[in-house]
């Protein structure tokens, strides 16, 4: 693994998985030690949560330029923990976070602000109410390794815009570029204990999302992890938000431009070593392209230049682990055993380097009994099958235990946004991918088997808050569904329900006639 714990120091050891060199030690978390933390950022949090949204504004652009400040630092930390290309840690960590932490602190204020609501019932039109938008308190973040900076601060940016405090839990396998997130925060001179990162494996997170203290949880993982943290988030009532795994299908229809289409693919399936929850693994691609797509695609992935992600001419990287390896090499092989062709790839590449690297792979056919058809590749690999309708590929798409996100090409708008309305994923992206996951106005999630609720866009900020109803009345009006009941109540009532709701005019007229006496009588009532 990239970082394992030392079980006599209590310390992760993070690895290079390129070189497998040691990168340096971090201290575990001992389980017992939580509530301590999680009590300094209570008092951290309840004093946070007095203050105008106007310094929760500050404090996340101070922590943007904090992050601009040591940016080369940070790259090459996550470039060397998790063996993923420079150019990538620039993009989709840095440049992701950057945009999350920008995004909170312009857009807190219009999100969370007091929102005024009508009472057009003729029975309510005394009252007066709004909305609020409140912080929940602490906010429990368990991250993965793929994306180790940029999804435990989006997270932490969304939960601390919303008032709350944030107690990270990262990965295992990326320990010192997870600690960024919380030394970031205290360059930006925020609170003592408002965000803080505790380091371990899964005993940590587990205590973490068990803890009484903890008013909320936000995990990024596995389906099966998954299942395991809503189940402990549940049985104290406590909210979660589970992004899950992907199985993202690509849907190339017919008049597709075949160059742009290749390219999306090339990046969509390889990005992070294909480790990204949506990154492609399906294509559907229909006959009259299908051998050109391949041709093309195959030769694309053939060039792709395999090394240590810190040498900027280094396209793809290794797997995080050994053990990933072994799981993804044992997708491929299974799914060849059940018919799958392989069109470039299926082994690990001739290299100087001693980590764990494997060929970018592309499989062709449809192996309905292997392993990949319900289990994330999660590698360098994907598999491409002849589709020769738009509704066999949107059957096929939606066919899948998961639903994060899937991509249309064609150069029909019309035709994309019908295919985008019948696809069961919480993302459908037209002409590209996954490229919503770096901008924050944009809610990202999935359904089934990717997940429950949303993070960024005001969808994110709300599912960290609490969400309360504040109603004003003079007490001048009597409601007249009060005590006392009796026949004149009831009579009045039912009037009531026909005036208001009956269909039609005559109808509701008739109501009002033969139930006028209880209708005076609420009246009465009312006024009293």
């Amino acid at each position: 693994m990239s970082a394992s714990p030392d079980v006599a120091s209590r310390e992760l050891v993070s690895i290079d998985p390129a070189t497998l060199d040691p990168l340096g030690r971090t201290p575990v978390t001992p389980p017992e030690e939580l509530a301590e933390v999680i009590a300094e950022a209570r008092l951290a949090q309840a004093a946070f949560a007095r203050e105008p949204l106007e310094a929760r504004r500050r404090l996340l652009e101070r922590v943007v330029h904090a992050l601009v400040e040591d940016a080369d630092a940070i790259a090459l930390t996550i470039s060397a923990e998790s063996g993923k290309p420079l150019a990538e840690a620039y993009a989709h960590d840095l440049v992701v976070s950057a945009d999350a932490l920008r995004w909170h602190a312009e857009n807190l204020g219009p999100a969370l602000r007091e929102e005024r609501l009508r009472f057009p019932q003729l029975v309510l039109r005394q009252k007066r109410g709004s909305i609020h938008y409140e912080p929940l308190g602490v906010v429990g973040i368990v991250s993965p390794w793929n994306f180790p900076l940029a999804i435990p601060l989006r997270q932490a940016a969304a939960a601390v815009a919303a008032g709350n405090a944030a107690i990270v839990k990262p990965s295992e396998l990326t320990p010192l570029s997870g600690a960024w997130v919380e030394e970031l925060f205290r360059r930006a001179d925020a609170p003592p204990g408002l965000v803080r990162v505790v380091q371990g494996a899964g005993d940590v997170g587990e205590a973490l999302v068990r803890h009484r203290g903890i008013a909320g949880v936000v995990f990024t993982g596995s389906v099966e992890v998954g299942r395991a943290v809503a189940q402990a988030a549940a049985e104290r009532l406590c909210p979660a938000v589970l992004e899950l795994g992907g199985k993202d299908a690509m849907l190339v229809l017919d008049d597709a431009d075949l160059d742009r289409a290749v390219e999306g693919a090339l990046w969509g399936v390889y990005t992070n070593c294909g480790q990204a929850c949506a990154g492609i693994e399906r294509i559907a691609v229909p006959p009259g392209l299908h051998d050109a797509f391949v041709e093309r695609l195959t030769a694309r992935a053939r060039g792709l230049r395999i090394g240590r992600g810190a040498d900027t001419g280094v396209d793809l990287g290794p797997l995080i682990s050994e053990e990933q390896r072994t799981r993804f090499e044992g997708l491929v092989a299974d799914a060849v055993e059940h018919g799958a062709r392989v069109a470039t790839g299926g082994g690990r590449p001739q290299t100087d380097l001693p980590g764990w690297f494997s060929e970018p792979t592309l499989l062709l056919g449809e192996p309905r009994d292997a392993r990949l058809v319900g289990e994330e590749l999660f590698g360098p690999a994907a598999i491409v099958v002849e589709m020769d309708t738009d509704e066999a590929m949107v059957r096929w798409a939606n066919d899948s235990p998961f639903g994060l996100g899937a991509s249309v090409w064609t150069r029909d708008r019309a035709r994309a946004r019908a295919i985008a309305n019948r696809l069961e994923t919480g993302c459908v992206w037209h002409n590209d991918h996954a490229y919503s996951f770096g901008a924050s106005q944009t809610p990202w999630g999935g359904r089934r088997g990717s997940g429950l609720g949303r993070t960024g866009s005001r969808h994110g900020l709300h599912a960290l808050s609490n969400v309360k109803l504040v109603d004003a009345d003079r007490g001048w009006l009597t409601p007249g569904w009060w005590y006392p009941y009796g026949d004149r109540a009831v009579d009045g009532l039912r009037g009531l329900l026909g005036a208001l709701y009956a269909d039609g005019v005559e109808s509701r007229a008739r109501a009002v006639v033969e139930h006028r006496r209880g209708l005076v009588h609420l009246v009465r009532k009312t006024l009293r």
